[in-house]
């Protein structure tokens, strides 16, 4: 699901966003991606 998720915000935004936001704040990554999990239903 990481990698999912990785590649679907490299597609809505710009490639290399995902690493950008991880560097730079990654309280908002880990929401954004906890977020997508819930969304997806995979966070168990």
């Amino acid at each position: 699901m990481y990698d999912l998720f990785i590649e679907l915000t490299n597609q809505l935004f710009w490639e290399g966003y995902a690493s950008q936001l991880a560097k730079e704040n990654p309280a908002g990554f880990q929401f954004e991606f906890n977020d997508f999990l819930k969304t997806y239903g995979y966070a168990g």
